[in-house]
């Protein structure tokens, strides 16, 4: 499975896999599966109602299939049903936060890729292009990635912290949920990379992290890196607890 470096919001840049098409196939099946549930439901409940005239309002209840996958994408944070269960997300290129304009041009473009072309047209970008992404994606500087089934993308800010921990950064205040999601994606990554452990040196990711950090907090700091991040996470969830 091909990898896909990303520049995080802390101009960290980290290496993410991509889904895979047959991923992203298997989640488009299982959309159109609950799409067509619905509308199939919906059908059934108005036969039964056995009215000649028209349901005008019968177009309103379905609009919800026509903008199925916008309003996941943007309410679910990048994921319709079916990328849930394939564990795939929607993300931005530049480390972002998905926003309803990248949303709504991968919605929009649709047409092209699934709709008019029945799909043949985002597997052939998909394919060639070489980061994932459909012509929705190239436009809205979006790809589809895999997520860590331990919580890579979908983590959060939440650590545990002791009972009677004391706080040593009160400048954490600075800081976003996406700072700590980003520091905890760091440590998880330099856990898994024994390459610099067994030398005695502290990860790159970790070391760039913390000066990336430290400056966004206005303070200095003497604390080894994976330390200090490691301090920062508990405060962080101290003062937010």
């Amino acid at each position: 499975m091909e990898n896909l470096s990303i520049s995080t919001t802390q101009n960290v840049d980290i290496d993410y896999q991509l889904a895979s098409v047959g991923d992203r196939i298997l989640a488009n099946i299982i959309d159109v599966f609950i799409k067509a549930s619905y509308a199939i439901v919906i059908s059934l409940l108005t036969f039964r109602l056995n009215d000649s005239e028209p349901q005008w309002w019968l177009g309103l209840i379905m609009l919800p299939v026509v903008f199925y996958n916008l309003l996941c994408d943007l309410f679910l944070s990048g994921q319709t049903f079916g990328k849930m269960l394939m564990k795939i997300r929607v993300v931005r290129l530049d480390g972002g936060e998905l926003n309803f304009g990248a949303c709504f041009i991968r919605w929009i473009f649709r047409l092209v890729d699934i709709s008019f072309t029945y799909g043949v047209c985002a597997l052939l970008t998909v394919v060639i292009g070489g980061k994932g992404q459909r012509v929705g994606d190239l436009a809205a500087k979006t790809t589809v990635l895999k997520i860590n089934p331990k919580g890579s993308l979908s983590g959060t800010a939440y650590v545990e912290i002791e009972s009677d921990y004391q706080p040593k950064y009160a400048e954490v205040s600075l800081l976003s949920d996406n700072d700590m999601q980003t520091i905890k994606e760091v440590l998880l990554i330099a856990s898994k990379d024994n390459s610099y452990s067994s030398i005695g040196a502290p990860h790159p990711l970790v070391l760039k992290t913390k000066e990336v950090v430290i400056k966004k907090m206005k303070i200095k700091s003497k604390q080894p890196s994976k330390e200090f991040l490691n301090t920062v996470l508990k405060d962080y969830n101290y003062y937010h607890q």
